[in-house]
């Protein structure tokens, strides 16, 4: 069993399971004691299909999950995707989707998972972590489209968490911003040679990109009871990206 903050009885939704940092994110909840809903646009036998843009989809994830578990504690939306190209070559319509993705379908969950802590009890009580980008915090090349978002979705959560607080509600909104980590999402837009090669990550600190376990690890933390008095926060886990002179 890993080290870090336990989950035991708590309920846990995460978007974007199928692969990833959410499926890290999904299988490390597990091994801290949680009981997981994963859900994915890519069904299968253990995940849930789920299109973080559709309200009425987001209304059935969320009463499936009640139905298994009973209540939902956790709420982990990471579902993205990306898109790269320079502003002037991006169509209105991939600029439109990177917003419908990844604002507006944390948005959606918020709201659903707002009202599912409020039903279970006064003050509501629940974690919701969001999964951004650093290039939502210092502009990277070609990133313009999905940048603007992830930065849109700090700003998101940081509004959210303070109009709960302001209401003596107990819910915590919290920004887990990742730097270059590979997955079968950057694994699309890099390919193979990019991430064998030393020298694409000599000017990092720490010399290396991040794998998956490793942002699920700064989520498990913020998501946990235990840590219910951090503040809220855009916690950059990007092993020095941000510090290097690469993006």
């Amino acid at each position: 069993m890993t080290g870090g903050p336990r989950l035991d009885g708590q309920v846990a939704l995460v978007t974007g399971a199928a692969s990833g940092i959410g499926a890290a994110t999904a299988a490390l909840l597990a091994e801290r004691g949680a009981s997981v809903f994963a859900t994915d646009l890519r069904a299968n036998e253990t995940v849930f299909g789920h299109d973080v843009t559709d309200p009425a989809q987001w209304e059935a994830a969320l009463a499936a999950c009640v139905a298994r578990f009973g209540r939902l504690d956790i709420l982990v939306s990471n579902a993205g995707t990306a898109a790269a190209g320079r502003v002037a070559e991006l169509s209105l319509e991939t600029f439109r989707a990177q917003a419908r993705v990844h604002v507006e379908g944390a948005f959606l969950g918020m709201k659903a998972a707002v009202a599912q802590f409020r039903r279970q009890g006064s003050p509501a009580r629940g974690a919701i972590v969001v999964v951004a980008s650093v290039a939502g915090l210092k502009p990277v090349m070609r990133t313009a489209a999905y940048g603007t978002a992830k930065a849109a979705l700090v700003a998101l959560a940081e509004a959210t968490h303070r109009e709960l607080a302001a209401t003596g509600e107990k819910v915590r909104v919290h920004a887990v911003v990742p730097g270059g980590t590979k997955t079968p999402m950057t694994e699309a837009l890099y390919d193979d040679a990019y991430w064998a090669d030393p020298a694409n990550f000599a000017a990092l600190p720490l010399r290396d990109y991040c794998r998956p376990r490793d942002i699920a690890e700064a989520i498990a933390f913020l998501a946990a009871p235990e840590t219910a008095g951090f503040p809220p926060a855009a916690l950059v886990v990007d092993g020095g990206w941000m510090l290097s002179n690469r993006i």
